[in-house]
C-alpha cells in the first residue's frame, strides 16, 4: 500500500528548482497486513538470495521471530544476529552494539536486513554502508524519522555523531505491528516529526544568516509530514490503525527529506542538540537511555519558546553588542566550561569548534550585520513559529514526556544543554543566533525557571 505522497519520491531523480538533483533509492514502501509474508518474494525479485538479519531482544520476539520462520518456509539461507537489550531503557546505538553486530556477520551475506525501528535501524544502515552491502528494513514501531534516511545517528567516543549510512530499498510494516506498539514508542515518533516545526525555522533561519543552501521543495515534503502528524495524535493516544498509518508515512517522508538534502538539515535543528545532549549526560551518569524522540518533544518546546521571544523582540543596538565582543568568555574560559559539561567527549567538541569557528569574533562580527540588516525579515519569520504551550499541550494528549523533569532530566542539564548544546554540531540554529545577539545567558535562565520548578 502507498500512499499519493511518498509513491512519487520512490527510487526517483529530478532536477529540482533549487539548482540541485535530488535522488532516493528508496524504492519498496509495504504498509499492509501480512506484509511481512512478502519478503521472500521482495528478495527475489530484487536478486538477494541470503540476509544477515539484526535485531535486539525486544524486536526479535515482536517480528524476527516472525522474519525467520517465513524465511525457512521460503527456503531462503540467512544468518540472524540477536543484540541483548538492557534490562532498563533502551539499546545505545555505539561502538560496542556496533562491533558485536560486526562480529556476528556472515560475510557471504548479500543483503542486511534490520529487524526493529530506533537503534536497529541506525546499526543496520551503518553496517550496510560501511561494508558496501544494500539495505532493508521491517519495522516494529513508528517511533523516529530516520526509517528510510541515508544518515545514522550514532555515539562514537561518548559523541553523538551523524554518519553517512546506506539508504533502504525497502520499508517493511504490518500495520498489526505498528498499531500494537507501545503508546511511549508512538508518541516519541510523533514528538520527533513536531520537532520538524523548528528544524524548519532553523534552516530558514541560517539561510538568512548565512546563505545557508536551502530548498522550498524539501522544506514542502516536510511541512506535509508535520501537518499529516499534527491532525493524527489525538488518533495515536487511543492506538487508532488510520493515525499509525499516517504517522508511519510522515516519518518516511522525513527520511525522503533528509535523503534529498544529503544531510539531516531538514530533520535536526537545536530541539536535537537538546537532546543528543541529554542523551551523552545519561550514558555519562550510567541512566537508562529515553527514547530519542521522546527528548526532541521536550527539546522542542524549549527551542520554540525562544523562536516565540524573538517573535515580540525589540531590534537590538547592535553598536552595544559589537563593543562587547572583546568581554565575552576568553577561548580558555571557554573550553573549561565545554570540558565541565561534555567530560569525556569534551576534546571532540573543542576539536570541531577549532575547525567550525562557529564562535570566532571575525564571523560573529560579520553574522551580526546581517542580523542587524535582516531583523525585520528574521522577526516575521519567528511569527510564523506555532506557540510552545501549544506543542505543549498536544504531547500531553498523546502521554508524552513535556518538560525535563518527566524524563529525569535534571535542572543543571537543561542549563547546560541551552548553553551549550550548539557545540555539538556545526549548524546554525536559534541557540547560536541568541548567543549570537548576547541574549543566550538570559533567555537560558527564563527557561529553566519555566519548565524546570
Amino acid at each position: 500500500m502507498q500512499n499519493r505522497s511518498i509513491e512519487p519520491y520512490l527510487n526517483c531523480s529530478f532536477a529540482c528548482d533549487c539548482g540541485r538533483t535530488h535522488k532516493s533509492l528508496f524504492a519498496h514502501y509495504i504498509f499492509e497486513a501480512g506484509a511481512i509474508a512478502k519478503l521472500p518474494l521482495l528478495l527475489e525479485q530484487l536478486g538477494y538470495t541470503r540476509p544477515y538479519l539484526i535485531s535486539d531482544t525486544h524486536t526479535h520476539e515482536i517480528a524476527g521471530v516472525m522474519v525467520e520462520e517465513i524465511l525457512r518456509k521460503a527456503n531462503i539461507s540467512f544468518t540472524a544476529h540477536v543484540l541483548k537489550s538492557p534490562e532498563n531503557g533502551d539499546l545505545a546505538a555505539d561502538e560496542h552494539a556496533l562491533g558485536s553486530v560486526a562480529m556476528a556477520n556472515d560475510k557471504d551475506a548479500d543483503i542486511i536486513i534490520s529487524v526493529g525501528t530506533g537503534t536497529i535501524n541506525d546499526l543496520g544502515r551503518y553496517f550496510s554502508y560501511i561494508t558496501g552491502r544494500p539495505f532493508m528494513l521491517v519495522a516494529t514501531a513508528p517511533s523516529m524519522d530516520g526509517l528510510v534516511s541515508g544518515v545514522a545517528p550514532l555515539i562514537f567516543h561518548n559523541m553523538k555523531i551523524t554518519f553517512p549510512a546506506q539508504e533502504p530499498l525497502a520499508l517493511i510494516c504490518d500495520p498489526e505491528i505498528m498499531v500494537n506498539a507501545p503508546l511511549k514508542m508512538l508518541a516519541a515518533g510523533a514528538a520527533d516529526i513536531l520537532g520538524k516545526y523548528n528544524c524548519l525555522l532553523d534552516w530558514k533561519l541560517s539561510h538568512i544568516v548565512n546563505d545557508e543552501y536551502y530548498c522550498d521543495t524539501i522544506a514542502g515534503i516536510m511541512r506535509t509530514a508535520v501537518d499529516q502528524t499534527m491532525e493524527s495524535t489525538k488518533g495515536l493516544a487511543v492506538h487508532e490503525a488510520k493515525a499509525v498509518s499516517v504517522l508511519t508515512e510522515a516519518l518516511v517522508l522525513s527520511g525522503i527529506a533528509m535523503d534529498f538534502s544529503e544531510n539531516s538539515r531538514p530533520a535536526s535543528g537545536a530541539e536535537h542538540h537538546q537532546s543528543h545532549y541529554w542523551e551523552m549526560q545519561f550514558l555519562f551518569d550510567g541512566t537508562p537511555a529515553v527514547l530519542h524522540g521522546t527528548k526532541v518533544g521536550i527539546g522542542t518546546v524549549l527551542v520554540l519558546e525562544l523562536y516565540n521571544t524573538l517573535a515580540q523582540m525589540e531590534k537590538p543596538d547592535f553598536a552595544a553588542i559589537r563593543e562587547n565582543v572583546s568581554g565575552r568568555p576568553s577561548v580558555e574560559e571557554w573550553e573549561k566550561e565545554i570540558r565541565r559539561c561534555y567530560r569525556d567527549g569534551a576534546e571532540g567538541i573543542i576539536a570541531l569548534e577549532q575547525k567550525a569557528k562557529k564562535n570566532d569574533p571575525e564571523g560573529l562580527l560579520h553574522r551580526l550585520a546581517v542580523i542587524e540588516e535582516r531583523w525585520d525579515e528574521i522577526r516575521e519569520l519567528a511569527k510564523t513559529a506555532p506557540k510552545a504551550a501549544e506543542i505543549s499541550h498536544v504531547l500531553e494528549e498523546m502521554g508524552a514526556a513535556k518538560i525535563p523533569a518527566d524524563v529525569g532530566i535534571s535542572r543543571e542539564y537543561v542549563y547546560d544543554s541551552i548553553r551549550y548544546g550548539k557545540e555539538l554540531r556545526d549548524r546554525y540554529t536559534i541557540l547560536q543566533f541568541m548567543w549570537d545577539i548576547d541574549k543566550l545567558n538570559e533567555e537560558a535562565d527564563k527557561l529553566v525557571e519555566k519548565y524546570c520548578q
